[in-house]
């Protein structure tokens, strides 16, 4: 059984963990003409969190917004709430997810039910309980409002508080990193 919580947001952000291979997606072909160095201001859209339910979720957008700052402030652009050019929207959905295994003769015994009587049956079981993330961030131009690149990146979100500010790091580093490779491949055209 699994079950959803979804945080209202345009873009879906992911919280990823250092330890594990995060997914990562761009839409190449849609947003291969976008160029970052044509912009020098940035800010955040507004992010509704007053339906998460979830009091670590304002602390995880924090997290979010300063590295990205961190990471548009190394590309030269600067944070401008009054008057961007580029405008970034986040959003973030959270799995609860369970992984299983099959049951087989050699690791699970023959059940005891009492007259002689064993029964044995393979099931799904459970044995592993996490959390996974996924982070989309949508840079919009100001002028057209209109999406200029997209991109998404999912992940296992680490259960010690103290991992997950690192996780966020890894994560928008990674989606960074995609967005350079979309910049570079633009430059040598």
């Amino acid at each position: 059984m699994k079950r959803h919580d979804f945080c209202p947001l345009f873009l879906l952000v992911i919280l990823v963990s250092s330890c594990t291979t995060s997914r990562i997606s761009v839409e190449q072909e849609k947003y291969g003409n976008f160029k970052l160095q044509d912009y020098k201001t940035f800010s955040f859209l507004e992010v509704d969190q007053s339906k998460t339910g979830v009091p670590v979720f304002t602390q995880a957008i924090d997290y979010l917004k300063q590295e990205i700052t961190t990471q548009m402030a190394s590309r030269g652009l600067s944070e401008d709430p009054n008057d961007s050019e580029l405008k970034i929207n986040l959003g973030l959905v959270i799995e609860n997810k369970e992984q299983t295994r099959e049951t087989n003769l050699a690791t699970d015994p023959f059940m005891y039910s009492g007259q002689r009587n064993y029964i044995w049956k393979s099931e799904e079981v459970v044995v592993n309980r996490y959390k996974e993330g996924t982070l989309t961030m949508h840079l919009v131009d100001s002028e057209t409002n209109a999406a200029v690149w997209i991109g998404t990146i999912s992940d296992i979100i680490p259960t010690k508080q103290e991992k997950k500010q690192a996780a966020i790091e890894v994560a928008v580093s990674s989606l960074f990193e995609k967005l350079d490779s979309v910049n570079n491949s633009t430059l040598q055209q």
